[in-house]
């Protein structure tokens, strides 16, 4: 009886063993296939979705390889996905979030950043981008022009060249409406690069250039649409990004065909720009910018408008105002974000300067010590002048902050006043010249300051000038003729004794300006 119980014993316990050690063995295999290659795997197949404009997906498999990372403490995992899941945060308008993953980047990466071009120069464009999101349009073109010694740095010769492309778009980005000459500058850098390196050729451009000469093209055709007004010229470079963009199945094919839409729009093309509308929205999904959701339901509402469709001018019109509204809520809480990291980075400067200062200032506290009580009393006095400079730096440059974020609030209010004033243009509206004056409060004494016999409706004309209408707009939105705007051009011409060599546009602009 005994041996037989302990022969069970005996059998059981082996049992048991032989359980352990497959269990063991299990559990060690599946910790061994998380390696560092699979975690790579996990992070290029974010990248993939990212690229298709599936932002979210790709958020969620970053988080996933840098969970992973961190279980076998993989450093080039977890500061790679680190900075994806910041840059899709970001692309998911998600700026608050973006500024607290840039944080846990600057603190837990600082030493690593300071050596490593590649993400001192991701980081660079994070803060960047950030700030070009609520239009801290100074402080995101000092971040980017930060990048480009950065990308000298790079040793392969068509990714430094690739990353100039992006960084020139960048900044000509800050400068759009605001310095119009120096945006042209730097677009026409970019594109000085595609000339030199004859990538103009959409069938034979490496795959490394794909991105930045689409958005290259884009860009060119949005300057010469709206700057410019030579609907050739953004047609060309339209129909390039087009055509590249199909080629290589771009996640941005949409934007493309959206700008296609705003350039028939532009050439009275209304059916045509309608069919490019819906092509576009056809082409997004829920990830897009909502700023160009917004750009979509306003054309498609101004086509309809325009075909005399009174619904669906009105249901489009409706699904641009609901979003807008959405967005507007979003960027005011942004701006306050963006000026909170910039007051923290602001502060962080301040403490290390201070430090620096109470650094020297112990070594010299020592020195004095040793020399004479009275080098102590006057080092004593030189420090509270310190504290009392700093305070007034510190009061000042809050001032400098304010006045920045009243600025954009600002400028946010005069674009939308802007839209406004030339919807009551084109619609011939008798609050037209009313609404432009209290938009351009200076424009009525500065005409009249050259001319003090100015009539009401020769006013008017001039703010259709000065809105940059041509003369076949102005005979469509005021209800003439060609020749009737033409004659009254002449009429204004010879009134304000404008030189018959000047262009009577770019002279309204010089002296309204000035």
């Amino acid at each position: 009886m005994k041996s037989t119980i302990t022969k069970i014993f005996c059998e059981s316990k082996r049992k048991i063993c032989i359980l352990s050690a497959f269990f063991s063995f299990i559990i060690a295999n599946s910790q061994n296939r998380i390696t560092q290659k699979y975690i790579d795997s996990i992070i290029d197949n974010g990248d993939s979705l990212t690229l298709q404009t599936y932002f979210y997906k790709g958020l969620l498999l970053y988080k996933k390889a840098n969970q992973f990372s961190n279980n076998i403490n993989y450093k080039n995992g977890i500061i790679r996905s680190d900075f994806k899941i910041a840059r899709n945060l970001n692309s998911l308008g998600k700026y608050k979030e973006t500024f607290d993953q840039i944080k846990i980047i600057e603190k837990k990466h600082h030493n690593f950043i300071s050596k490593n071009p590649e993400f001192e120069y991701k980081l660079r464009d994070l803060v960047g981008s950030n700030y070009l999101s609520y239009h801290f349009k100074r402080e995101a073109s000092t971040e980017f022009k930060k990048m480009l010694p950065i990308a000298e740095k790079f040793k392969d010769e068509n990714v430094k060249v690739d990353k100039k492309l992006y960084i020139y778009q960048c900044i000509a980005s800050c400068y759009e409406f605001v310095e119009n000459d120096s945006a042209y500058h730097y677009l026409y850098k970019a594109s000085y690069i595609l000339k030199s390196k004859k990538l103009f050729d959409n069938t034979s451009i490496p795959s490394v250039f794909h991105h930045n000469t689409l958005f290259v093209y884009k860009n060119l055709a949005d300057y010469q649409m709206y700057f410019s007004k030579n609907l050739d010229s953004a047609t060309y470079y339209n129909t390039k990004a087009v055509e590249l963009g199909q080629v290589v199945k771009s996640g941005y094919v949409y934007l493309f065909y959206l700008q296609k839409a705003q350039i028939l729009n532009a050439s009275k093309e209304y059916a045509s720009s309608l069919d490019y509308c819906f092509k576009s929205l056809k082409n997004t999904n829920e990830n897009v910018d909502k700023e160009d959701l917004i750009k979509l339901y306003k054309l498609i509402s101004e086509n309809y408008k325009s075909l005399k469709n009174r619904e669906k001018h009105f249901f489009y019109m409706n699904k641009y105002i609901s979003l807008n509204d959405s967005l507007s809520t979003i960027k005011k809480e942004g701006i306050i974000v963006s000026s909170d990291y910039l007051s923290s980075k602001q502060r962080e400067n301040v403490l290390k300067q201070k430090k620096v200062r109470e650094n020297y200032f112990l070594v010299g506290i020592t020195v004095i010590i040793l020399i004479s009580l009275v080098s102590i009393l006057m080092i004593i006095g030189y420090r509270k002048r310190q504290k009392e400079l700093h305070l007034r730096l510190q009061q000042k440059k809050q001032k400098l902050l304010e006045k920045e974020l009243e600025k954009v609030q600002l400028e946010k209010k005069i674009n939308d006043s802007f839209d406004e004033v030339l919807q009551l243009a084109k619609a011939n509206s008798s609050s037209f010249f009313a609404r432009f004056q209290e938009i351009y409060p200076f424009f009525t004494p500065q005409l009249l300051n050259v001319e003090s016999k100015l009539q009401s409706s020769e006013l008017t004309f001039c703010a259709y000038i000065f809105l940059n209408f041509s003369t076949k707009e102005i005979a469509a939105y005021t209800f003439t003729s060609v020749k009737t705007v033409q004659n009254r051009k002449n009429h204004i011409r010879k009134k304000l004794l404008i030189p018959s060599d000047k262009d009577i546009y770019v002279w309204m602009k010089e002296t309204i300006t000035s």
